[in-house]
């Protein structure tokens, strides 16, 4: 059955008194209900929220009596706020002309999974959610690599009886609230990365004028990013890449500078940007409870990911599944290292209106 657009976004038939703004208007909301069919993105939407609240990323909040996360205030870090999921509807009625057309070249290059991102919430807690499947599907036989073999988890080295799934760089603790991790840089530089803290992608509000006009491309709608990404567990090796619409897939061996400066000049990657840890640790939570597969698997089909959306302390965050540790393991690198099992991956940023 076609899929249908909520009711309040149907257009109706023209009369004679129509307006030039009302026909772009109605030729605008048959372009966005053909891309939704296409992508299926109410599917989408319920598979997504189905999947967060299994996970546990999303419970019912108590104040708003809605399902969402809690997280980060962004003008007092030592407090608490709440953030309801943006629903199918309200997803849709943020899509502006300008963001359709984006969206319908993109997807023409692949770029068709939609992630429902909590920017605002806690890493450490969408780390702790992670670990929690990633115990749970090793518990019942299920987690797997891309191939469909069974692969082992690193029980804890102060009790066998419990499992240590994730490494994190001791330098990620705290780094998204004490506004020592840097979202979106520009340039990887310590002194200069022109990127932005937590605290502003949630608020929306940045402290100059040029520094508004990219953050308002970036920032969030109420802490969540609608993110669409290349449904691709296993990033492509060195001369593998696909070409797809004119497009080529980024490849593994090059630099995170490499990965930055390509998204930011070749016209082949426009509106596209790297990928945050909060982005990854729900792809990789996605694809494990809804395939039981593990992403970014370098000893098998996949390659180490290079998080160039994320940088701190002069390095780039680089996330991947060790079959030698036994566990997945998040490491930060210098910008200017590149390895040949190790490659990057872009999204598609649905930017935002409040």
């Amino acid at each position: 059955m076609p899929e249908q657009l909520p009711y309040n976004l149907i257009p109706t038939d023209p009369d004679l008194s129509q307006t030039n703004t009302e026909t772009r208007e109605s030729e605008h909301l048959l372009r966005l209900e053909a891309l939704s069919e296409k992508l299926q993105l109410k599917v989408q939407w319920e598979s997504q929220v189905k999947t967060l609240n299994e996970t546990g990323v999303i419970d019912i909040l108590l104040d708003c009596q809605d399902i969402g996360v809690l997280g980060v205030d962004p003008h007092d870090s030592t407090k608490i706020k709440e953030y309801p999921i943006s629903t199918y509807e309200e997803i849709l009625s943020k899509i502006t002309p300008e963001q359709l057309k984006v969206l319908e070249t993109k997807q023409e290059q692949g770029f068709t999974k939609m992630l429902l991102v909590p920017i605002g919430a806690h890493l450490e807690t969408l780390i702790d959610r992670y670990k929690q499947l990633l115990i749970k599907k090793h518990q019942e036989g299920k987690l797997l690599a891309t191939d469909g073999s069974s692969l082992e988890l690193k029980k804890d080295d102060n009790d066998s009886t419990k499992f240590d799934p994730v490494y994190v760089w001791d330098d990620i603790k705290n780094a998204d609230t004490d506004g020592r991790l840097i979202y979106y840089p520009e340039q990887f530089d310590k002194d200069n990365h022109q990127g932005f803290v937590k605290s502003e992608l949630i608020s929306g509000k940045a402290n100059n004028h040029q520094h508004q006009l990219r953050l308002d491309k970036l920032k969030s709608t109420n802490g969540w990013q609608i993110l669409f990404i290349e449904d691709n567990p296993d990033l492509p090796a060195q001369n593998q890449g696909k070409t797809l619409n004119e497009r080529k897939q980024l490849e593994a061996n090059q630099t995170p500078i490499d990965y930055l400066n390509q998204l930011q000049t070749d016209p082949q990657y426009t509106h596209e940007q790297g990928l945050t840890l909060e982005s990854w640790l729900i792809y990789a939570i996605t694809q494990l409870q809804e395939t039981n597969q593990q992403i970014d698997d370098w000893r098998s089909k996949g390659k180490a990911c290079w998080l160039t959306g994320s940088y701190l302390a002069g390095k780039v965050l680089r996330y991947y599944w060790s079959r030698d540790n036994r566990r997945a393991d998040l490491y930060g690198d210098f910008p200017d290292f590149s390895y040949g099992d190790c490659g990057s991956r872009p999204v598609v940023m649905l930017p935002q209106t409040n």
